[in-house]
């Protein structure tokens, strides 16, 4: 019945073309392919308050129509002469409210001295939302750069845009490592560095900045994950370096590397660093991550480094560590998953918000797989331990992951476009851990991915709107941190 309406179309647009009839329209051809389209939205589970996937046609042509419909609801058809399709919003909303759970369906003919049918495109309508807010830090591919960047907030659920803060009102300081409590908005911090240093921490609605007691720690508060009751924050503490590749190394054009790091755990109502000898202890403990539950801290650990040691030989495995958030007293760390039984190095560990799966990077060495084309994406099932290498990975980087407070979404950033730049890809998992295929978030323009080439780093979403704005940071951001004390916990085994 559909391909029959298709073809009534087709002959009316035909009759409308200068030099057309609608006998040649009758014969409309069948290609029995899908149509070429950038970005490549075919075969996907999409959330159903997702923006519309916009997209353009890459068949040469002078018309083009589009219908896309599903069992209920209005169907939304558009005809014009350019390559470049916007789906109407409301519209687009319309149909994926009315049909979660189902199918959706995208038909396109393209007229190019002759009309073409492709085939049909089938996506699925997840019953279950994404969080509508995807929290990023802006910044240029090239290191020569890193001195404009900006943090920006997206509305998935449209395409509005917001810039929150950007580094040249702060004297080009780096800023990074924005972290938020289980998607909440209204618990979050980032770094600034260089002058004006310092950590700021956004909670209970009051924003303020600290540092750490240097030289009781390692240094400043790096890679952070908060525990699910907003109280505590696993920092690491990182002596870092880093090595650029003129020749040499296939594929990698940066390796950042610590010669020193631990992990602590920060207070943040009584304003205290607490370390843990067991988590200091002269392997490079880096990445913690929380449980679900928050009794358990995961991490990743290396060797100590030796000078003189390759980048390549270093790789790093996935450690645990009971936490009682009574008593505060951390246990015996213990191996999850050892780098040699991988033949690689663990990165990222993140736990779904269920405490169901585990996704992590593994790359063929060190912890920074940004600009590593090795890294791949993993999944582990925390209740069997059994894990594996996910489908949706590429020859390109796959890297830095955030979950949907419903543990039914990820976001994580991939350079697969263009090997250059990092951008957001969406995914689904349902309840068995099977995993749908990647997608670009959309854009308003279907070609905005050709001609915009920064980075979107460190996804993250958010359940509701992050409505802190540069003005309230400003003053703080300017003002001196507040120093941490220190505590020592002793290890009693």
């Amino acid at each position: 019945m559909k391909r029959t309406y298709i073809y009534l179309l087709c002959s009316l647009l035909f009759f409308m073309l200068p030099g057309c009839d609608t006998k040649k329209a009758e014969q409309a051809v069948e290609t029995g392919a899908y149509p070429r389209l950038f970005p490549d939205y075919t075969d996907l589970t999409v959330p159903c308050n997702l923006a519309p996937l916009n997209f353009r046609i890459e068949e040469a042509g002078q018309r083009f129509y589009v219908r896309i419909d599903a069992e209920k609801g209005r169907p939304i058809e558009l005809m014009q002469t350019a390559a470049d399709i916007r789906i109407p919003l409301k519209q687009w909303k319309a149909l994926l409210h009315e049909n979660k759970g189902s199918d959706i369906s995208i038909h396109i003919c393209v007229y190019d001295g002759g009309w073409r049918q492709f085939k049909t495109i089938r996506n699925h309508i997840a019953s279950e939302k994404i969080n509508p807010y995807l929290y990023y830090r802006d910044i240029e591919p090239t290191n020569s750069l890193w001195n404009r960047m900006a943090m920006h907030q997206r509305h998935l659920e449209d395409f509005t845009e917001e810039k929150i803060a950007d580094n040249y009102r702060i004297g080009h300081n780096c800023m990074n490592c924005h972290t938020f409590n289980r998607n909440n908005p209204a618990e979050m911090l980032f770094h600034i560095r260089g002058n004006h240093g310092g950590t700021l921490i956004y909670k209970d609605n009051k924003l303020r900045k600290i540092e750490f007691p240097l030289p009781a720690v390692v240094s400043a508060g790096a890679y952070c994950n908060w525990h699910p009751d907003g109280r505590l924050i696993a920092f690491a503490v990182n002596k870092i370096k880093q090595n650029y590749y003129l020749s040499g190394y296939a594929g990698k054009m940066k390796e950042v590397f610590d010669i020193e790091s631990d992990i602590v755990l920060y207070d943040t109502e009584t304003n205290t660093v607490l370390a843990y000898p067991q988590i200091a202890s002269g392997e490079r403990e880096n990445l913690p991550c929380w449980s679900a539950g928050g009794r358990r801290l995961y991490f990743v650990s290396a060797k100590p480094y030796a000078p003189g040691q390759t980048n390549e030989e270093q790789r790093y495995s996935l450690m645990q560590a009971d936490y009682d958030p009574e008593s505060r007293r951390l246990g015996e760390p213990e191996v999850v998953l050892a780098s040699d039984s991988l033949q690689g190095s663990i990165s990222f560990p993140t736990v779904s918000p269920d405490g169901k799966y585990m996704l992590f990077c593994v790359a063929d060495f060190g912890y920074f797989p940004v600009n590593n084309k090795s890294a791949d994406l993993y999944l582990m099932n925390l209740q069997t331990g059994e894990y594996h290498k996910l489908p949706v990975n590429s020859d390109e980087s796959e890297s830095y992951i955030s979950w949907s407070d419903n543990s039914r979404w990820f976001v994580f950033s991939s350079r697969r476009l263009d090997g250059m730049t990092s951008k957001p890809y969406i995914c689904y998992i349902d309840s068995a851990g099977e995993v749908s295929k990647p997608f670009i978030i959309p854009q308003k323009d279907g070609d905005y991915y050709r001609t915009d080439h920064r980075n979107f780093s460190r996804p993250e979403l958010l359940k509701e709107r992050q409505s802190l704005s540069f003005g309230e940071m400003k003053a703080v951001i300017f003002s001196e941190p507040l120093t941490a004390t220190y505590e020592q916990i002793p290890y009693n085994k």
